[in-house]
């Protein structure tokens, strides 16, 4: 069973004001938590309550577990803490333990009562800034990437880590404190250097927007997993995506494919494939990574600036863009992004 649900199990049974013990099918001591092997009676299945050796034996309906206590304990406590054991050990395998419920939530696969029912049972804060940090793992070496991220992650105490598939693991962190996305962005810098450098094994985290209610949490976690998506088609450079810094991407992947081919061709065709050379490419988008500043460009493509001047005006020439100002580099910059729109409409599955 699942460590926390013996834990409640526990403190059910002390509310009962009773010394009641949960065996496994074994007779292995559950709660209280031991080594000891009891003996446990023939026809327990039956469903009576059987006395031997000075203690009374009832099986829990429908579960493979016994409920034990000491000789003269009344039947009806005996049955009240068989139907509670039942109950919590339900109520666990619907939602799956405290894991399963933010398993859940964040899979928006809750109504509203259950939802309430999850945020009650396991004390899940109602309210409070949180956001999800989507964490996943191409290599996991054996085992899943919730089981490899809890060993070298440390979390605040308001922090959870919930396992989504063997790659993938949600970090529901607490934003309380922090400033802005860029205290996310370099908390999920450190996160990637201490997970390589424990494990050797890279991480791509995706960044969902902050927010106030446990209830909006599912939409967090659909944004973290939208910003992975579109930062790979975008930015396949880097690996820390942030939905809210995605504005221009998200429009982009919006747009349909057919338009999308439409407008690129409309630059990007058999005229212009002589112009546009690898070397010319590469040239404007260091230009562009630079913010149109000539003397940065050069220094970080190692060539003269007079060379760089003599490339942009090739460009304007064949084209009309001049690449200096900042509407046509805008222009130059959508069109080009275009082909991706229409190379990369099929989703990526995480």
């Amino acid at each position: 069973m699942d460590q926390q649900l013996l834990v409640k199990i526990a403190q059910t049974f002390e509310q009962l004001n009773c010394r009641l013990s949960l065996l496994d099918e074994n007779g292995q001591s559950m709660v209280p938590h031991g080594d000891t092997l009891l003996p446990l009676p023939d026809g327990l299945e039956k469903g009576g309550i059987i006395a031997m050796y000075g203690s009374r034996y009832l099986a829990v309906p429908g579960q493979h577990c016994t409920l034990l206590a000491p000789e003269g304990t009344p039947d009806d406590v005996l049955r009240m803490g068989a139907q509670l054991v039942d109950t919590l050990i339900q109520l666990g395998s619907l939602n799956g333990g405290v894991s399963g419920a933010y398993q859940r939530m964040l899979q928006n696969d809750l109504s509203v009562a259950e939802l309430d029912a999850v945020i009650s049972e396991y004390r899940i804060p109602a309210e409070m800034p949180r956001c999800v940090m989507l964490l996943h793992m191409m290599q996991v070496q054996g085992g899943n990437a919730k089981d490899i991220l809890s060993e070298v992650i440390p979390l605040s105490p308001n922090d959870v880590l919930v396992a989504m598939d063997n790659h993938t693991a949600a970090l529901i962190k607490c934003t309380s404190g922090m400033e802005d996305i860029e205290d996310l962005r370099q908390l999920a810098d450190a996160m990637q250097e201490t997970v390589l450098s424990e494990t050797g094994l890279p991480l791509t985290i995706g960044i969902g927007e902050t927010t106030q209610r446990a209830s909006e949490l599912h939409q967090s976690y659909r944004q973290a997993r939208r910003a992975i998506e579109i930062g790979r088609i975008y930015r396949q450079e880097e690996t820390v995506h942030i939905y809210s810094a995605l504005l221009l991407e998200r429009f982009l992947s919006d747009i349909p494919p057919e338009t999308a081919a439409h407008y690129h061709n409309l630059l990007f065709n058999r005229k212009t494939s002589r112009l546009f050379s690898e070397e010319i490419l590469s040239t404007v988008e260091m230009f562009f990574r630079k913010d149109l500043n000539l003397s940065d460009t050069a220094r970080q493509l190692y060539i003269h600036r007079n060379t760089l001047v003599y490339r942009l005006d090739k460009v304007q020439r064949h084209i009309g863009l001049d690449l200096r100002k900042f509407d046509d580099a805008v222009t130059f910059k959508m069109l080009l992004e275009m082909r991706k729109c229409s190379d990369n409409k099929t989703k990526i599955t995480l």
